[in-house]
């Protein structure tokens, strides 16, 4: 079980290559191991996986499917499809050497350290390395759990053990909901005549940034074929803005789009207020008209109830409301 020494990166690694002919069969594999393991600890990875190797070529075992097999799998197959495709392969790509070589049925223990070392200060060689967010670490174990999913949905893996892993909730919902005072105030002084009405199309339509920037002005309204959860959808058109639907044609830039949208709100008054939060406000529209929260969830796009139960505390305080209303005697009555 020979274990090289090889210089990737700039960091001293170790590899193991194994290369024998068991019951008439020639097997070849060649793992890099992880970074920051001793000597001691590389040869005793590379003895059991030896074992292992020999366990699956008697029958005595079934073989192992890795984290990164799954992975490459995934990227192989689905990568075309994917809106963000370049930074969710960097980001793989970058953390492959902690994923790697772990089996994809074993995940509880392993996620916990995973989650851990994304967190911490250090790396394995003791150097500062940034330290992640719940939320970035979040994402990168659902981008993990999402191939798992798949090498199991495709026969690969014999059960979906994805369960197992440790991930942080992230409590980082916004609760702010603009009226439409201030949605016009930002759009009055807003010196991009694009930005200014994807500012009002926002509020009247609930749609997001990227959807107002793709989407078709169709008889029925704003046709979307490419959303967020996977979906086509038709977004009415409301009639104050009716005229801008058929008026305005997005060229403008994202970079461009954050840049006039931050000097609009810091000119209005409201630095505080995201370009999303326009979203919010609309569905706070729709409920205090008394909108049930399923047709708020379908003019959103939400492919859960459990997407539209944020907006669950603004039912609640209309029902308060009426029931305040009880027993209350008309004029005149």
């Amino acid at each position: 079980m020979p274990i090289d020494t090889i210089t990737k990166a700039g960091r001293k690694r170790y590899r193991w290559s194994f290369k024998r002919v068991i019951d008439n069969r020639s097997i070849r594999k060649t793992k890099l191991l992880p970074a920051g393991i001793s000597a001691r600890e590389a040869d005793e990875l590379a003895r059991k996986w030896e074992h292992e190797i020999y366990a699956i070529a008697s029958g005595a075992r079934k073989p192992v499917v890795t984290i990164g097999e799954c992975v490459q799998a995934h990227v192989a197959d689905r990568s075309r499809h994917w809106k963000d495709a370049r930074k969710r392969i960097q980001i793989l790509e970058k953390w492959a050497p902690e994923y790697a070589n772990q089996d994809a049925t074993d995940l509880h223990e392993w996620s916990k350290h995973f989650v851990g070392y994304l967190r911490a200060a250090r790396d394995h060689h003791g150097r500062p390395k940034p330290q992640l967010s719940d939320g970035s670490v979040r994402n990168i174990l659902a981008y993990l759990r999402a191939a798992i999913k798949y090498a199991h949905k495709v026969g690969r893996l014999e059960t979906d053990q994805t369960a197992q892993l440790v991930i942080p909730a992230v409590k980082n919902e916004r609760h702010h909901y603009p009226q439409r005072r201030e949605m016009l105030e930002i759009a009055r002084v807003c010196e991009n005549r694009e930005v200014r009405a994807a500012i009002r199309i926002a509020f009247y339509s609930g749609m997001r940034r990227g959807e107002i920037l793709r989407a078709k002005v169709t008889r029925y309204g704003y046709s979307l074929e490419d959303t967020k959860n996977g979906r086509p959808r038709i977004v009415p058109v409301h009639p104050r803005i009716a005229v801008l639907a058929r008026r305005i044609h997005f060229t403008v830039t994202l970079k461009q789009f954050e840049m006039e949208w931050i000097k609009a709100r810091e000119a209005a008054g409201h630095p505080d207020t995201k370009f999303h939060d326009l979203r919010h406000g609309a569905a706070s529209e729709m409920i205090n008209a008394g909108i049930d929260l399923f047709t708020v969830g379908g003019v959103l796009g939400h492919k859960s109830v459990a997407s539209t139960k944020r907006y669950s505390h603004l039912v609640t305080a209309r029902l308060a409301d009426a029931v305040g209303k009880i027993g209350q005697k008309k004029q005149g009555a």
